[in-house]
């Protein structure tokens, strides 16, 4: 009988061990964060802009941005991934950082004038902190939202969707209609 118990003992306590060690990171609580999208303007400006308001920081590289944009004849994606971690002062997006349809996000030098090439405004570290803000642009040729004189394919509708890599969890989502 005492063998039995053990037994029993040591099964029970290897599925509890193999099931703690199998559930994911939780995810960072950002309890707030607003977006907004600049459809027109100087330069084809076409900027998004998502702004942690509240809650926890959350490390840059453990974050995936998802772009879709759609319109009466368009429906293209992209993701923003690998974004640079830890000590990295280049947060540059070149295309090994889009998945997708590399054209959809711009990746002009001239983008963003002083804050050129980068995708994310931080302090000093590659963390979203409250009050920082990330932004990048649209590019015209591959979804133009402009109201007036259209290079692109028209688009209508831009989803982004901002993902915690390591438990899955949806950090920020919104769907602007310009």
């Amino acid at each position: 009988m005492v063998a039995v118990a053990i037994l029993l003992f040591i099964s029970v306590g290897i599925f509890t061990f193999s099931f703690e060690t199998s559930l994911t990171e939780p995810a960072p609580n950002v309890a707030e964060s607003t977006g907004e999208f600049i459809p027109g303007g100087e330069d084809d400006e076409q900027l998004v802009q998502i702004t942690h308001e509240a809650g926890d920081s959350v490390d840059v590289e453990e974050i995936e941005i998802i772009v879709q944009a759609s319109g009466p004849e368009l429906d293209t994606e992209a993701r923003l991934v690998n974004l640079p971690g830890d000590g990295s002062q280049d947060r540059s997006v070149a295309d090994s950082n889009i998945e997708g349809n590399e054209d959809l996000i711009d990746q002009r030098g001239d983008s963003f004038g002083s804050e050129a090439d980068k995708i994310i405004v931080v302090e000093d570290s590659n963390v979203w902190e409250v009050s920082d803000t990330i932004q990048f642009r649209i590019a015209v040729e591959d979804a133009d939202f402009r109201e007036e004189e259209r290079t692109g394919p028209e688009a209508d509708e831009l989803e982004i969707v901002i993902v915690h890599t390591e438990s899955d969890a949806i950090l920020f989502a919104d769907t602007f209609r310009p």
